[in-house]
């Protein structure tokens, strides 16, 4: 009866609170009733899993389990590590999406929600509750493993577009999960290292992505970081947990461990982090830190056996065990698990979800060099095209590790090229070189036979780049250059055919030694499994490229802010650049990238003009961007601002706006974007707190953070 009596009672008040608008205190009410029921056997429990993607469910309350999946570039297994590749599981595939850093070369919101709302509805369809992503961490130094996972190097670029992804899978009613929390910016040693950031860099530069997905999107979930921040694992930091996340910014979600990234007891639960993941047996058998005295039987951290004690002996207060299971519970509340049927239902892979991934695929794709409109490939007048490279053949649909998704199929971009090219093109292939570390023993062999038939076709196009052995989670690339050879089978095919086109393959920028040898160079990055069609595409001007890059490409690694700073020295890593990431370290101390941050060409020409600046508040800033070429095409029209007299150091120029434009031949259109004080404002240590100085602001508004075509200023009073 007791039983019969919950269920009815946290059923009838689900009619009058699943996620509606106004019915947050029918909702506290929940949370409130269901935690006066609980035991504290069973409050605890909810602390850590109940094995590799679930959290404890309670029946006799009615208290569903959260059933996760990994993310964020599609629903990936959420079997384990045996289980997912044991003979007898059944294979999970869902829509493999393109890289983070290929969805934020779109530098589009709107198509990243669509993504994020095409994810949402393929986790719903597979039964899954919340999905781990997305990755907001910036990009602080170009050889990070997990590069390709996030948004670039800009925090105001990153911050756009996780609000736009959270908003998507959450629309869906699946819990979404910002992640690493904070500051996860290498993979060396990740269990150990310590960062030292001053706190105006975390501010300005690696919190406000995370910021903005709390306070804009209404996420209900931070994954926290495995390394230590100043001294304190991510885990057990009052600061980032409490002052932070909850204090500051007010988030009412719950914060999940990176799996395996709890390290504590009693710091971990009284700093505020809400669930340690995995649980029961999958951590017993899988153990991604290194163990320690603390570990006991490996079991985990925030398991009863550990947690129980510790509150029995007044160590954690029974009021922050309630604190962590009600934040859970809010979450279940809000995105209706506790009302909804757990039947799954719904398609996965549709055309619908298969056409947004191609899209995205397509739009990514960053025009880095054209001399001599190389491109696009006429196939009136080709007759003959060599594909070349150890990415041709091979559809490389993302980076290592956990984002991996197991697509139904994947678009090599030989095939596309065939599939394009048509019965007029001939289209043949050859390998050149081998991946690194994989076996070609079934690929035809050298870099002889790419030679010859270079020579004998009308253009040349090279893939080239990294693989998901190389280029992954758990390890950082060794280096910017290319895997070994690729460069020299570049030289090679350039010195055979003048019209060698060269096409990157890879989630982070990369040495371009042989720039002045190929005409044109473009970057796919990890295009998921419509890669192949997306490049295909572009090469022969059925789409006319239209990414920018989110991350600037330096000349060679000593220009990197990082330098001389990552990976660091004995388990400790200074951000001795401070605020100066990226393009404002190349900008600030006058450095020429190969390619700046934003850059990105087009088949056609746009032009800039008709700048007004508007005081007030918030300021607005108007200007025309006109295509004045002879195709159709998009221009992501970028503005920067900067504040030449101020009482600290700023950057020359920081991004404060964007806007991705589609316009036909000769056509207009009118932009305007707003900057309120928070654009203009820094951080303040001293102060802790924003502060936006009077003063002169320069404006600059153009097609990269290089190619600025209008100037203006105004007043702040």
């Amino acid at each position: 009866m007791r039983l019969l009596y919950c269920l009815l009672l946290v059923g009838a008040a689900g009619l009058l609170s699943s996620g509606q608008p106004g019915n947050e205190a029918a909702s506290e009410k929940r949370v409130s009733d269901l935690l006066r029921r609980m035991t504290l056997e069973e409050k605890v429990a909810m602390l850590a899993g109940a094995g590799w993607m679930e959290t404890v469910a309670h029946p006799r309350l009615g208290i569903p389990a959260i059933k996760m999946a990994d993310g964020p570039m599609g629903v990936r297994s959420w079997l384990g590590t045996s289980a997912a590749t044991s003979a007898a599981a059944k294979p999970i595939t869902s829509t493999a999406f393109p890289s983070g850093i290929a969805m934020a070369a779109t530098w589009d919101p709107e198509l990243v929600q669509r993504e994020g709302k095409t994810i949402g509805q393929e986790a719903k369809a597979l039964g899954r509750d919340m999905l781990l992503g997305p990755t907001v961490n910036i990009a602080r130094a170009p050889l990070w493993g997990r590069n390709f996972e996030g948004y670039g190097e800009d925090p105001y670029l990153a911050a756009r577009l996780a609000v736009a992804y959270i908003r998507g899978v959450q629309g869906e009613g699946v819990i979404a999960t910002v992640k690493h929390f904070a500051a996860n910016n290498e993979e060396y040693e990740r269990h150990r290292i310590d960062e030292k950031i001053d706190e105006r860099a975390l501010q300005e530069i690696y919190f406000p992505a995370f910021q903005a997905a709390v306070r804009e999107a209404g996420v209900r979930a931070v994954m926290n970081a495995y390394n230590k921040v100043n001294g304190l694992y991510c885990a057990e930091n009052p600061h980032l947990l409490a002052d932070v996340l909850r204090k500051q910014w007010g988030f009412q979600g719950f914060v999940v461990s990176d799996w395996g990234s709890t390290y504590s007891t009693v710091g971990t639960v009284n700093a505020g982090m809400d669930l340690e993941m995995p649980g029961g047996e999958a951590m017993r058998t899988w153990l991604v830190r290194p163990k320690t005295k603390e570990d006991g039987n490996g079991c985990g951290f925030l398991t009863p056996e550990k947690v129980l004690p510790e509150v029995k002996a007044g160590r954690i207060s029974v009021a922050t065990v309630d604190e962590h299971v009600g934040r859970m519970l809010r979450a279940m509340f809000a995105m209706g698990l506790f009302d909804k049927p757990k039947t799954g239902g719904g398609a996965v892979d549709t055309p619908e979800q298969r056409a947004v991934a191609r899209e995205a695929a397509t739009q990514g794709i960053v025009l880095l060099k054209n001399a001599g409109n190389a491109l696009p490939l006429d196939t009136g007048k080709l007759r003959s095209v060599a594909v070349i490279g150890p990415n041709a053949a091979v559809a490389r649909t993302g980076g290592g590790g956990s984002s991996q998704v197991r697509p139904n199929y994947a678009v090599t971009p030989l095939d596309a090229i065939k599939e394009r090219a048509g019965g007029r093109v001939r289209v043949e292939y050859a390998l050149g070189v081998t991946m690194e570390g994989e076996d070609a023993k079934d690929n035809p062999r050298l870099r002889e036979e790419a030679v010859a038939l270079a020579k004998k076709s009308d253009a040349a196009v090279l893939v080239v780049g990294y693989a998901p052995t190389l280029e992954s989670e758990g390890f950082d690339r060794k280096t910017l250059n290319l895997p070994a050879g690729q460069d020299e089978l570049i030289r090679a095919v350039a010195a055979a055919n003048k019209n060698t086109l060269v096409v990157v393959n890879a989630g982070s920028p990369v040495a371009i030694p042989w720039i002045g040898q190929a005409p044109a160079v473009l970057d796919m990055w990890y295009g998921g499994q419509e890669g192949g069609h997306g490049i295909a595409a572009v090469l022969f001007g059925d789409a006319n490229p239209a990414g920018k890059l989110p991350v600037t490409f330096p000349k060679e690694m000593k220009d990197s802010p990082a330098y001389g700073h990552y990976p660091g020295e004995n388990l400790r890593v200074e951000y001795a650049e401070g605020i100066y990431v990226g393009y404002r370290h190349f900008d600030t101390r006058n450095i020429e990238p190969l390619f700046p941050f934003g850059h990105g060409l087009s088949y056609t020409t746009f032009g800039y003009g008709g700048l007004q600046i508007t005081p007030g508040s918030p300021v607005r800033v108007s200007f025309q961007v006109r295509n004045t070429g002879s195709r159709a095409g998009a221009e992501v029209a970028q503005l920067y601002l900067h504040q030449a007299k101020a009482g600290v150091d700023r950057p020359a120029k920081e991004l404060k706006g964007f806007r991705k434009l589609v316009l036909k031949p000769g056509e207009a259109q009118t932009v305007t974007l707003t900057l309120d004080r928070s654009a203009m404002s820094y951080y303040s240590p001293a102060k802790k707190a924003w502060v936006a100085e009077p003063g002169t602001f320069e404006v600059t508004v153009g097609a990269s953070s290089r190619d600025l075509r209008l100037r203006g200023n105004f007043e702040l009073r």
